[in-house]
C-alpha cells in the first residue's frame, strides 16, 4: 500500500536548527502531492528515522549526549515509548538488525542499542573506528555516518572519517567486537550513506562519497565487498565541491542527492557498475535525505526549509512538484 502520510525529522534549536522537531505530513497516494501538516513533537534535532513494527518509529537524537527514541505513530499523533542513549556524541543514522537498533554517532562510535518489546532499552556495546584520512576539517578521526545490512547479514559500517568500510557479522549480543572485513576506498572518499543493489550479475553495494563526490559499486559475495568501481556522483560536473548526502533505489535505478549541485542525480546500474545519467533540479538548496515512493521523489531540503515532492514520467522528466514548509528538515520516512 502507498504511503498516505510521511514522517518527517527536523534539526531544532538544540544544534542551530529552525525545525519543530518531528512532524507528520499528509500525502495524497494517488498524486503523491504533499498536504497539510499535521502533528508534531518538539524534540531535540532528530536526524534520522526508521520504521519499527506495528506503527512505531525510532529517531536519532543527533546531539551531544546522543540518543535514541521510539515513538508510537497514531491518529492521535506522536507519543513517545521508550529513550535510550546512542553510545556517542551527534548519532545521524538508525539501523534495524534483529533484536538491536544500530545508532551511528557522528562523533563516538556505533552504538547497539537493545530492543525490547519493540522499543529501545539499553545500550549493549559500542564500536569504534580508528584513524584518519586526507582531509584535515572533517577527517581529522573516524566519523561513522551509517550502517547497511548486506544480504547474508551483515552489517557494513561506513566511516566518513577512516574512508573505511568495516563488515561486521551480528551476533546474540549485537556485532562482532571486530569486523570480519576492512575494505579502504580512495582516499579521501568520505564515504556516508550505502544501499544494496541486485541485480542479474549479483547483488552490488553502491556507496555514496561525501567528500569526493563520487559513487563506488562493490561486489557482494558470501557477505564479504570486493571489486569497487567508481564513478562521479553527477552527470554533468558543476565547477564546484558538492556534497553527495543520500543514495536510494527507485523502480529506474538509483537517486543521488547532490548538495552546492542541488539536484537529484539518476544513476544506472549497468554490469554491476553505477553510472550517472541525468541531474534533475529540486528548486531547492541542501538536500539532505531523499527517499522515493514509486515514481514520487521526497526530499529533505534542510536549507530551503521544506520537503520537496518530485513526481517523475517512465522518460525520467518531473511532471510534478509539490512542497510543505518545515524547517530545517533533515529526514523523511514515508508511512502507511
Amino acid at each position: 500500500m502507498d504511503a498516505q502520510v510521511l514522517a518527517v525529522g527536523s534539526f531544532t534549536a538544540a544544534t542551530g536548527g529552525r525545525g519543530a522537531g518531528l512532524a507528520l505530513v499528509d500525502r495524497d497516494p494517488l498524486t503523491g502531492r504533499l498536504g497539510a501538516v499535521g502533528a508534531t513533537a518538539d524534540v531535540p534535532s532528530p536526524a534520522f528515522l526508521v520504521a519499527g513494527a506495528a506503527g512505531t518509529v525510532h529517531v536519532a537524537h543527533e546531539v551531544d549526549d546522543g540518543f535514541v527514541t521510539t515513538w508510537r505513530v497514531d491518529a492521535h499523533g506522536w507519543r513517545r515509548l521508550a529513550q535510550a542513549p546512542s553510545g556517542g556524541s551527534s548519532p545521524c543514522h538508525l539501523r534495524l538488525v534483529p533484536g538491536f537498533l544500530l545508532a551511528a554517532n557522528y562523533a563516538g562510535g556505533v552504538g547497539v542499542v537493545e530492543l525490547s518489546g519493540g522499543v529501545v532499552s539499553a545500550l549493549r556495546q559500542t564500536l569504534h573506528g580508528n584513524g584518519s584520512g586526507p582531509d584535515a576539517d572533517r577527517q581529522e578521526a573516524s566519523h561513522p555516518h551509517s550502517t547497511t545490512v548486506l544480504p547474508g547479514g551483515r552489517v557494513a559500517v561506513l566511516d566518513l572519517g577512516t574512508d573505511e568500510v568495516r563488515v561486521h557479522d551480528v551476533t546474540t549480543g549485537g556485532l562482532s567486537a571486530e569486523p570480519v572485513q576492512v575494505v579502504p576506498l580512495a582516499p579521501g572518499t568520505g564515504p556516508r550513506h550505502g544501499v544494496v543493489v541486485p541485480g542479474p550479475e549479483g547483488d552490488r553495494f553502491v556507496v555514496a562519497g561525501e567528500l569526493d563526490a563520487t559513487v563506488t559499486s562493490l561486489a557482494v559475495r558470501d557477505g564479504l565487498l570486493a571489486d569497487p568501481v567508481r564513478e562521479p556522483a553527477l552527470a554533468v560536473p558543476v565547477g564546484a565541491r558538492t556534497y553527495p548526502s543520500e543514495v536510494c533505489r527507485t523502480p529506474w535505478g538509483l537517486v543521488v542527492a547532490n548538495r552546492r549541485a542541488e539536484v537529484l542525480t539518476l544513476h544506472e546500474v549497468v554490469g554491476g557498475v553505477a553510472r550517472p545519467v541525468r541531474d534533475v533540479a529540486i528548486g531547492a538548496v541542501n538536500p539532505r535525505h531523499v527517499v522515493a515512493v514509486g515514481r514520487h521523489l521526497y526530499v529533505a531540503a534542510q536549507d530551503s526549509d521544506q520537503v520537496v515532492h518530485l513526481a517523475l514520467d517512465d522518460d525520467l522528466t518531473v511532471v510534478d512538484r509539490s512542497v510543505v514548509e518545515l524547517g530545517s528538515p533533515s529526514c523523511v520516512l514515508p508511512l502507511p
